[in-house]
């Protein structure tokens, strides 16, 4: 392996090139790209310049910055990238000679700069409602109209749309409209701050007499109660469409989880637990329910992402879901 440094870099080539010999002799050239920062939406014009580099010797190209985040791995995958920082995020997959490296460093910066004040998390309600609305509201959509149905204040809205535009998972067009939106990217992005377990006070119960038993009783509760998780990614799911496995949990918010358990008839136990009664983050996940089937459902992205940070196989159902509602991409 030799190392080969660019110095005084000149237009057109990489800061630097690796070269890997096989035991056969076999060599190609890895280009290095470094950077003092990165975000997702920094990719596609750094994977354009690491295309004007390449000559029949490359083989393959990393990004070394000091931090690589996961949306901006994801991005780097998608263009034949691999990459490298100080935390120990490391990719790098060679064909010929064939080399397979992925490690796993850090999921967060430990790198802060105190002149830096933009937002960097999607935690708390406001961030969670701007979300929930972009995943269902007409585009395009201004600053100020995002803020007035989401229900935040109009420096909230533009703080996490200018967060989102920098993870690469909205579109902005003229004056900063959001003009598209990468659903499954967005709901991905905010379950790196939100996670059902911890985001939620959740209580842990037990209904004897079954799952099915606590899903027919919701009929009768009134509002105030939404069915999230694997119940109501069933009932998104378009018709025809067969669920992955059985329902063996469910999850519910409720504003009085107690009350709730007592109509219910649920017992609150520390192991096998059936169903789980959250008191919601906030009240805009009983805003944006809806009757689904004749069942009360929180929004289909809050049941996205409360499956990707759930229990059991809940990130396959939720991968399930979002293939069904067209959020691949």
């Amino acid at each position: 392996m030799a190392h080969q440094p660019n110095r005084g870099r000149r237009a057109g080539r990489a800061d630097a090139r690796l070269v890997l010999t096989a035991p056969d002799g076999t060599s190609t050239v890895v280009l290095i790209e470094s950077k003092a920062a990165v975000t997702p939406r920094d990719v596609a014009a750094v994977a354009a310049r690491i295309e004007s580099y390449r000559t029949d010797d490359v083989g393959g190209a990393i990004l070394v910055a000091p931090f690589v985040s996961p949306r901006t791995r994801a991005r780097l995958a998608e263009h034949g990238l691999g990459w490298f920082d100080a935390t120990g995020n490391l990719r790098l997959a060679i064909d010929r000679p064939a080399v397979f490296i992925d490690r796993a460093g850090a999921d967060r910066s430990g790198f802060r700069d105190p002149a830096d004040r933009l937002l960097k998390s999607l935690r708390g309600p406001a961030a969670a409602k701007v979300v929930l609305e972009l995943c269902e509201t007409a585009l395009p959509v201004g600053v100020r109209e995002l803020a007035e149905r989401a229900g935040v204040g109009a420096a909230s809205s533009a703080r996490v749309l200018d967060l989102l535009d920098r993870e690469a998972v909205v579109e902005r067009g003229e004056g900063g409209a959001v003009v598209a939106v990468r659903k499954r990217a967005l709901v991905g992005r905010w379950v790196e701050d939100y996670r059902l377990m911890s985001s939620n006070e959740v209580v842990p119960a037990l209904d004897p007499r079954g799952v099915n038993h606590a899903l027919t009783a919701m009929s009768g509760v009134g509002g105030g109660v939404a069915v999230t998780g694997s119940a109501a990614a069933r009932a998104y799911l378009p018709e025809g469409v067969t669920p992955l496995s059985p329902l063996v949990s469910l999850s519910l918010y409720a504003e009085d989880p107690v009350d709730l358990m007592t109509r219910l008839g649920l017992r609150r136990v520390e192991r096998g637990a059936n169903v789980l009664v959250a008191r919601p983050y906030d009240e805009v996940v009983h805003e944006k329910a809806r009757l689904v089937g004749g069942i009360r459902c929180a929004a289909p992205a809050q049941v996205v992402a409360d499956l990707l940070t759930g229990p059991g196989r809940s990130s396959e159902e939720a991968e399930h879901l979002v293939s069904a509602l067209g959020w691949a991409s």
